[in-house]
């Protein structure tokens, strides 16, 4: 309560100050008259008006009509396509610092956006976004690939705060949204620019707008991309590639037609195509588990990569029609689109970051438990045979969705007003599987789910009525009806292998070179074929080998079945071979090798779930002059809810309740001159209530079906009950509060000076006790037991957050010359709800480790065009200046505390001609 109190204080005492500057304007060099909302750029862009912050008058559409930043009663920000690229950004991941309260994460590949501590790290099929992300005004379900979006963008706008009556579902966050050129009529106009930089990276990007008459024009632009990995394999085995390589082409083709002057068409087509090692992350279990400090370890980066190059394939393509009709009295647009995200990777987890000590604590860990001494392998077998570990994972997915809206809107008061109706539609296959090869005993997992639906309808109304020319009044209302279902199977495969008995040591080979899943050409979901009502080993066996499409060239895994007592042969045949070096896994000669079937660990999927939510706002806005705003708001918004996995064979589903965001903040908006300097000043406070609040752990099945509690719930027939899943659930209600202050100075000499700073204080109020998910419930139950986590801290949330840009430009004889410093600050935060506490501190496990220490950045951008037309430009930049890497996302499980990093220092050159 205190720090609400301070940041009440904080914000009434800045507002106070702002509103002092009132009297100051009327004897100060009068401001230029904003532009009335005929002159200024549209939602949508065309090739003939500036970028939005080129002018005096940022545009921003967060109320979905244009109108100036200043003039809008809320939180937003805008960055100019342009300005982002000066200063080295190149994808969506390179904003998690440009904006306090944003943070953006590449998690395995999984792009997960959080703004000020709401967000979601569910990355399953069943899972949403709390923060939406659209594409030219298309909510974008999946937004892998998109990152290969950034060219030829106008803008991105972030929306702070629940966004459920103008942006829909899934925005209790709020929202980001890319914007890209449209076409120009009447208008020739053609760019190319050529860059070079560190890890030698290449860009070429292109753009030609087309007139075609004078009511027709065609914008073709394009991107390609390519640098060498940010990771370095100091492993022995150099020829493996390691992650974060890209190879990246994308283009956009967009046709715009306006038969009169009230009828508009456009049509466009963009397809981008991201390859390359993907994002592997690094394993800091090992160090952690060795006493090592994640500060000792000199670079993340430079890891021991075994088996393969991590291999990435993401195909995003996307076709938008839109449609415009000037009524009189309102205006009338449709916008449908049909997107198609194909996502397939495949890769071995690098071994561990290296550090002092690394390869003799592998070998020394490889021997731990060796009960007699003479038992002892020999380091350097041990060591390479890590080396020659395939164990591999592939995450496959396939997103088809379809989204439409239809919206009849008057945006010139006084009154303002929006009804429409919007549906959207997704189609997924979801695949993810895991081999594990060299395992005692072996283990895989596998969920294959071919039917992944999800459908959401929504009605609104949004209205802005003019009391008076300085007072405004808004209401508005969303009704959403969402609706999910799944079919598939989801299973773990583990048996056992040895010598007679299980007495001494076994292993297999599985995932070696040439290995591939079967993915979706598995034929086989109901492991019962013969639908007696219990699966048999050899039908177990049978289901195993239908999701193998071709094993590996040194796999025995195929040879132990078909030629052991399951597959009809002579278990004596088995293969087994002695223990030196390049052999294929221990063997007790003595014996041979034994199989425990799994038939309990298959679960056949199927799921669905309805809901329906109403969100709601209201709003009240007072100019008390053209340049100084005081707004107050309250606004809600759901991010849907769900089911879980089915608690054992087609068991019960347990669902999930949507969370809800409701936002209470009061702010100013001011423009004055503090001694001949015009000086902009915003401010506001907030409190946000997050109820239901979603978690996942990773629970047996009979502690997920005790959390569930549903009323005559049992675990079905051949159910394994340790079996670990994914449980989702509403684990507690938060309240996330604070205060926001930005403005800047036009300095004499063309200088710029902007700032933006925020408070956070996020925490949970209440919740249910909830099973600690950093351990495995089958490998540690007597540490994945259920903990309290009141007052903890809301990841993600660091208390004070600071960007601030210094700019300047000024003519020179031939051209012109402008420079941007960025800095940016980020205090201490956690990246899991546990806040790193070790509820055992009698056995430290520096593995819970979740905590990032406070971090600046700087950025620097300069360029110089040549001549009054600018037809020539030439750049330069450096992102990142300190090469200050540190964690965008942590995943901590029984065997992981794998961690993702930003971006690290890339520089380089580009030079820009236009036509």
């Amino acid at each position: 309560m205190n720090n609400i109190r301070l940041g009440l204080a904080a914000s009434t005492a800045i507002i106070a100050l702002s509103m002092s500057g009132v009297a100051q304007a009327q004897t100060a060099p009068a401001p230029a008259p904003a532009p009335s909302a005929e002159e200024r750029p549209a939602d949508e862009p065309t090739a003939t008006e500036p970028a939005p912050d080129e002018d005096s008058t940022i545009v921003v559409t967060a109320d979905r009509r244009e109108q100036s930043l200043q003039d809008y009663a809320g939180t937003a920000a805008v960055f100019s396509g342009d300005k982002l690229k000066a200063r080295g950004i190149q994808d969506i991941t390179d904003m998690n610092d440009v904006l306090p309260g944003l943070t953006v994460a590449n998690n395995g590949g999984n792009i997960e956006v959080w703004i000020r501590g709401v967000g979601s790290s569910n990355n399953t099929e069943l899972g949403d976004p709390a923060a939406a992300t659209h594409f030219d005004g298309v909510y974008i379900p999946r937004p892998a690939g998109i990152g290969s979006a950034f060219f030829d963008i106008a803008r991105v706008e972030v929306n702070v705060g629940p966004q459920g009556t103008l942006r829909g579902r899934n925005a209790t966050a709020g929202s980001v949204n890319i914007i890209s050129w449209k076409p120009g009529l009447g208008v020739w106009d053609a760019e190319v620019e050529g860059e070079y930089g560190n890890y030698n990276q290449t860009v070429v990007r292109g753009m030609l707008n087309v007139p075609l008459g004078d009511t027709m024009a065609i914008r073709l632009s394009g991107m390609a991309l390519k640098h060498d990995s940010y990771y370095k394999n100091v492993g022995p085995l150099s020829d493996i590639g390691a992650a974060e390589a890209e190879d990246n082409v994308a283009g956009r083709v967009q046709f715009l037609w306006e038969p009169t002057d009230k009828l508009r068409f456009l049509v466009a087509g963009d397809y981008m195509h991201e390859t390359g090692s993907g994002w592997t992350g690094t394993n800091y279990a090992n160090p952690l588990g060795e006493g090592v400090d994640p500060d000792d370890v000199p670079d993340p980066r430079r890891v021991i990569a075994r088996g393969f190059t991590p291999d990435l394939d993401i195909k995003h393509r996307g076709i938008r029609f839109e449609a415009g009709y000037e009524l009189g009295f309102a205006q009338l647009d449709y916008v449908g689109s049909y997107r198609h995200v194909t996502s397939d990777y495949m890769a071995a987890t690098p071994i561990g970051p290296d550090y002092p000590g690394v390869y003799a604590n592998l070998s020394r860990r490889a021997n731990l438990g060796t009960a007699d001494p003479t038992d002892f392998v020999d380091p350097n077998i041990v060591f390479g045979e890590v080396l020659d570990n395939y164990s591999r994972f592939q995450s496959l997915t396939d997103s088809k969705s379809h989204y439409h809206e239809l919206r009849l809107h008057n945006d010139k008061g006084p009154l303002i007003w929006s009804v429409g109706a919007n549906f959207f539609k997704e189609d997924q296959y979801a695949f993810l599987a895991s081999a594990s090869d060299r395992g005692r005993f072996f283990s895989g997992a596998e969920f294959n789910m071919p039917d992944v639906d999800a459908k959401s309808y929504g009605l609104f109304a949004d209205a802005t009525y003019s009391v008076t020319p300085s007072a405004r009044i808004t209401a508005g209302i969303r009704r959403t009806d969402d609706r999910k279902s799944r079919e598939g199977v989801a299973a773990r495969y583990g048996f056992a292998l040895g010598g007679a008995g299980f007495a001494c040591c076994g292993g297999a080979r599985v995932g070696t070179e040439g290995f591939l899943f079967a993915g979706k050409d598995r034929t086989i979901f109901n492991p019962d074929t013969d639908s007696n009502g219990a699966v048999s080993d050899a039908e177990a066996i049978a289901f195993y080998f239908n999701g193998v499409k071709r094993f590996g060239a040194r796999d025995n895994i195929d040879d132990i079945f078909v030629n052991g007592p399951y597959g009809g042969g002579d278990p004596n045949r088995q293969p087994c071979v002695d223990t030196t070096v390049g052999d294929d896994f221990f063997c007790d000669p003595s014996g041979f090798t034994y199989a425990v079937p799994f038939g309990g660990q298959i679960f056949r999927q199927s799921g669905k779930m309805r809901q329906k939510f109403t969100d709601w706002r209201l709003r009240g806005e007072y100019d008390f002059t053209k340049d100084n705003l005081l707004y107050a708001l309250v606004t809600t918004g759901h991010k849907s809810g769900g089911f879980n996995d089915n608690l054992g064979d087609l068991g019960v589903a347990p669902t999930y309740r949507p969370e809800k965001v409701t936002l209470y903040e009061l702010g100013s908006k001011n423009v004055f001159y503090l001694g001949g300097v015009r000086t902009k000043l915003n401010a506001s406070v907030f409190y946000n209530d997050y109820k239901d609040q979603v978690l996942t752990s990773l629970l047996s099945v009979q502690q997920a079906l005790d959390l569930a509690n549903v009323p005559g719930a049992v675990l079905p027939p051949n159910s394994a009950g340790a079996l670990v899943v994914s449980y989702s659930y509403n684990a507690a209600d938060s309240h996330i509060s604070g205060f926001n202050v930005e403005g800047g100075f036009d300095l004499p000499a063309n200088i710029n000076l902007d700032y933006n700073l925020l408070y956070l204080d996020a925490q949970v109020d209440k919740a249910d006790p909830i099973q600690d998910f950093r351990y495995q419930a089958d490998v540690a139950p007597a540490d994945a037991v259920f903990r309290s986590i009141d007052d903890k801290r809301l990841p993600r949330t660091p208390k004070w957050q600071l960007n601030t840009s210094f700019s300047q430009s000024f003519n020179l004889p031939s051209g012109k010359l402008d420079y941007v410093l960025s800095a940016g600050y980020r205090s201490a935060q956690y990246m899991t709800i546990f806040n790193g506490e070790d509820f055992t501190p009698a056995t430290v496990e520096k593995r819970l480790d979740d905590r990032v220490d406070g971090y600046w950045t700087f950025d620097i951008g300069a360029g110089y065009s040549h001549g009054t037309d600018g037809k020539l430009r030439i750049e330069g930049y450096v992102n990142n200046v300190t090469d200050a890497v540190h964690e965008a996302a942590i995943i901590i499980t029984q065997f992981d505390n794998t961690r993702f990093f930003t971006r690290p220092r890339t520089y380089g050159a580009r030079v820009r001609l236009k036509f």
